[in-house]
C-alpha cells in the first residue's frame, strides 16, 4: 500500500512538473512568435508613406537676417500629426537652390540650428537646409510617461522620422526656391540611424551625410564605451541587449545597402564614448560605394566648437562637390 501511495504522489509531482515545462515551452514559443510580429509590423511601418495626402503647408514666419532667411512653417506628416520645420534659405531668390534636410540627434531639438553661424554657413554654401521637430521633442514634447510608455513613445518617433521626412521632401520639392532633382540628407547620431531607412526608400534623397553613426545594435550595446564605464552589476549592463533586441528591426545596418550607388559621407569620432568603432566599421562595411568615412578626435556629446566647426564645414565641402557632379548629369 505504501509503495501505491509513494507511486501516486511521483506521478502527481511528474505532472505537476509537466505542466510547469509546458507553460514555460508556451511561454518561450509565444514570446518568440510575438517578437516575430513586432519586427514585422514594425519594417513595415517604417515603409509607410501616402504621397498623395494632403500636406497642409501653414506658414508661421518668415524673417530677413543679415545675409540669409529664416523661416518658420509647419506640415501635416500623418493625419492630425502636425510636424513644425525650422527652414534657412540663401537671400538670393532669384534662383533654385539645393536643399539639406537634417535630422537631428535624440536629445536635440530644431532651435539648435537658429543660431547665425550655422546659417551663414549653411546658405553661404549655397544650400537651403529644413529641419523638422522631431515627435516628443521641442514644440511635439509628450507629458510625462511611465517606462512602457517611453518605449512606445520611441518607436512612434522613430517610425514618424522615418514617414515624416519623406512628407518633408514632398514639402521641399513643391518649393518654387528648390530644385527638386538636388534634396540632399544629413543626419547626427539618431537622425543619421533613421536617415538610413528615409534615405533607402525614398530615391529623391540623391545624397547622404551620416554624422557619429553606427549599425549592427547588438554590437553597439556589447562594446560601447559607456556600458564598460558602468558598474559591474549594473541593471543597464543587462537591459542594453534586451533594448537592441527590442531596436531590432530599425537597425541601420539592414537598410543601408540599400541606398547605393548614392554618395554617402560617414563622420564620427576616434574617441566616441557611446558608438563603438565596431559598430561604426559594421555600418560603413555594409554600404555600399561610392562612400567615404572621415575621422576626428572627440567625444559623441559636448564635442569642442572647432571640432563642431570642422565636421560642419567638412560636410558642407563635401556635399558642394556631389551637388556639382549632380548638375553636370
Amino acid at each position: 500500500m505504501d509503495r501505491f501511495i509513494s507511486q501516486v504522489k511521483s506521478l502527481k509531482m511528474y505532472r505537476k512538473t509537466f505542466i510547469v515545462l509546458l507553460l514555460l515551452l508556451v511561454c518561450i514559443v509565444g514570446g518568440v512568435v510575438a517578437k516575430r510580429v513586432w519586427d514585422y509590423r514594425t519594417s513595415c511601418a517604417l515603409r509607410e508613406y501616402d504621397n498623395k495626402a494632403p500636406l497642409n503647408i501653414k506658414t508661421i514666419t518668415s524673417q530677413n537676417r543679415t545675409n540669409y532667411i529664416r523661416e518658420e512653417f509647419t506640415f501635416e506628416g500623418c493625419p492630425g500629426e502636425e510636424v513644425p520645420v525650422l527652414a534657412l534659405l540663401p537671400s538670393d531668390s532669384t534662383k533654385r537652390h539645393p536643399a539639406i534636410i537634417f535630422l537631428y540627434g535624440i536629445g536635440m531639438k530644431m532651435d539648435f540650428a537658429d543660431r547665425p553661424e550655422i546659417g551663414e554657413a549653411v546658405t553661404q554654401a549655397g544650400f537651403a537646409m529644413f529641419i523638422p521637430e522631431q515627435f516628443g521633442r521641442g514644440k511635439r514634447r509628450q507629458k510625462k510617461v511611465n517606462h512602457f510608455e517611453e518605449w512606445m513613445a520611441l518607436r512612434r518617433r522613430i517610425v514618424l522620422t522615418v514617414s515624416e521626412t519623406r512628407r518633408l521632401a514632398d514639402v521641399v520639392a513643391k518649393r518654387p526656391d528648390i530644385d527638386p532633382h538636388r534634396i540632399y540628407l544629413w543626419g547626427a547620431s539618431f537622425g543619421a540611424m533613421t536617415g538610413c531607412a528615409a534615405m533607402a526608400y525614398d530615391s529623391r534623397m540623391r545624397v547622404g551625410v551620416f554624422t557619429l553613426s553606427g549599425g549592427d545594435l547588438q554590437k553597439m550595446a556589447a562594446d560601447s564605451p559607456y556600458r564598460k564605464k558602468l558598474p559591474r552589476f549594473s541593471p543597464a549592463k543587462v537591459l542594453a541587449p534586451v533594448a537592441a533586441s527590442f531596436l531590432r528591426p530599425f537597425d541601420p545596418i539592414h537598410r543601408i545597402g540599400l541606398i547605393a550607388p548614392r554618395p554617402l559621407l560617414f563622420q564620427n569620432m576616434q574617441n566616441d564614448d557611446l558608438i563603438p568603432k565596431s559598430a561604426v566599421d559594421a555600418l560603413y562595411g555594409a554600404a555600399g560605394q561610392p562612400k567615404q568615412i572621415i575621422w576626428y578626435d572627440g567625444l559623441h556629446d559636448h564635442l569642442p566648437r572647432e571640432t563642431i566647426e570642422k565636421v560642419v564645414l567638412d560636410a558642407l565641402a563635401w556635399l558642394r562637390e556631389r551637388d556639382k557632379e549632380i548638375i553636370v548629369r
